[in-house]
């Protein structure tokens, strides 16, 4: 048995660096493009996010796009190979972390996360549920090298968990786990009471939390974006939060119906439960039940967004993996759990559509081909000084924009914010707000994509109108070029 997993292995390993080979090839695409322009426009125009950028992403993501797009320089090929460099970090630290339980279920787990991280294709790259994990793991790491937690570790956990959180607030969850297992050790190994032991655990823990948020605030501080930070959470993310994975707006009872339907569907991914359990049911540890409640604080992750993208179950697929991969530790059942994984795997590892696309000598089905066109056009016409008004999501007007190193004009990248909860205040003052900036700037272009792909936000006070912006266009603007999933205006 042990020489069908080192076959099982290899074959997996081999399907990943294939993988991995071939997405070199990727083009930047679906929220890659919008961050990758914003942080060009933080590089190139010295824009800072919230006061003159208006987006509703954490700082600590614009920081690691900022990061990503100063290294590859914002070449498709730099950011395949920044993307995959992270890939592989994150695969060797896995490794280390799970080696307490064998050399084989470490490699297991590394190469299963890899496999299904490559599944998700171009749109699944360099997400930030993927970006905040390389933490994530490093916690994990410190969290298993030993049964007590030092000053040092707690600290160092509260640092990474801080640094998680800046990217994504809810990562915070992972947290919890740490702490109540170490306060629980601290109860029974040191005969402390829970008082001393909660402060013994939470004080050092929350000094390293605090150290990244800290900055985080004190950075907007002094780049006065902190009130126009406060005010997009504050009175936007209430709005966007009631938006679901199916750009639905949804409120009330339906809401609780649809989060309960999607909580439970576990993205897909819940066919892993049956090796993650058997895992457990096979090492029963510590280590094990730590990793079994990191599993289910990321399970619970998705539902507080409430939107369930397959992104947002990254965190989650990669710790119920890491417990699937335990069922190769027990040598007394090595058959019947080897089995079991392998059924799984062959149910639930597949190569990517876009993989399967390039073996077929097919093209990559992406946006990236109206990027393309919208590109070349804007390349030919653009002179010195030119701005260019996106009115797009994700549809690729913007990763035209970042391709041409094309300059906004106004703050707002995105136009969905526009089209829906359009009776509320706040809406109605951004609306405003964007048609005075347009008039002021009077863009040289305004590149418009109506495709389903942009995407469109639906139900209770949504529209896909905007009087006043179809009024300034027809004023001032004419067509270019028309197409069935965009048109470019050129200003009169």
């Amino acid at each position: 048995m042990n020489r069908l997993s080192k076959i099982l292995l290899a074959l997996l390993a081999a399907l990943l660096v294939t993988q991995a080979g071939f997405s070199l090839q990727w083009p930047i695409a679906h929220d890659e493009a919008p961050l990758f322009y914003e942080a060009f426009l933080m590089r190139a125009e010295g824009r800072v996010p919230y006061r003159d950028i208006f987006d509703f992403q954490m700082p600590g993501s614009f920081a690691a796009y900022y990061a990503l797009g100063r290294l590859s320089g914002f070449d498709d090929l730099c950011i395949r190979i920044l993307d995959l460099s992270i890939l592989a970090a994150l695969l060797l630290i896995t490794f280390f972390a799970m080696r307490r339980f064998g050399k084989t279920p470490a490699l297991a787990a590394a190469l299963l996360f890899g496999l299904k991280y490559l599944q998700g294709g171009p749109s699944m790259s360099l997400q930030r549920d993927y970006l905040l994990l390389i933490f994530l793991a490093l916690a994990l790491w410190i969290g298993m090298q030993a049964d007590d937690l030092t000053h040092k570790r707690r600290l160092s956990l509260g640092i990474l968990f801080g640094l998680a959180t800046v990217i994504k607030p809810h990562a915070a969850l992972g947290l919890l786990p740490f702490l109540l297992f170490d306060i629980s050790s601290l109860i029974q190994r040191r005969s402390m009471n829970l008082v001393n032991a909660a402060m013994h655990s939470l004080v050092p823990a929350s000094i390293g939390f605090v150290i990244p948020v800290g900055i985080m605030i004190a950075w907007l501080a002094a780049t006065n974006a902190l009130t126009p930070f406060l005010d997009i959470i504050v009175h936007y993310l209430p709005l966007y939060a009631q938006i679901n994975g199916q750009m639905e707006v949804t409120v009330g009872v339906g809401r609780m119906s649809f989060l309960l339907s999607q909580a439970v569907r576990l993205g897909g991914s819940g066919l892993w439960l049956i090796p993650a359990l058997l895992g457990v049911y096979l090492n029963q540890n510590k280590q094990t039940y730590l990793l079994a409640s990191l599993a289910l604080c990321y399970a619970i992750y998705p539902a507080i967004s409430g939107q369930f993208f397959p992104y947002h179950y990254i965190p989650f697929v990669y710790f119920i993996v890491l417990l699937a991969a335990l069922t190769l530790t027990s040598s007394s059942a090595m058959r019947f759990s080897f089995y079991v994984l392998l059924f799984v795997i062959l149910v639930n590892v597949r190569p990517s559509p876009t993989f399967i696309r390039q073996i077929e000598g097919k093209p990559i089905a992406t946006s990236t081909d109206r990027a393309g066109e919208i590109a070349l056009y804007l390349e030919k016409h653009l002179e010195e000084g030119d701005t260019v008004q996106p009115l797009d999501w994700t549809g690729g007007a913007l990763l035209a924009m970042l391709q041409t190193r094309a300059h906004i004009a106004t703050p707002y990248v995105f136009d969905f914010y526009f089209y829906h909860h359009v009776s509320d205040p706040y809406i109605q003052s951004i609306r405003a707000d964007f048609m005075a900036e347009l008039q002021e700037a009077r863009p040289r272009f305004i590149v418009e994509v109506t495709a389903i792909d942009k995407p469109w936000v639906t139900g209770p006070d949504t529209s896909r109108e905007f009087p006043e912006l179809k009024n300034f266009l027809n004023a001032n603007y004419s067509i270019e070029i028309q197409k069935n999933d965009y048109v470019i205006y050129e200003r009169k």
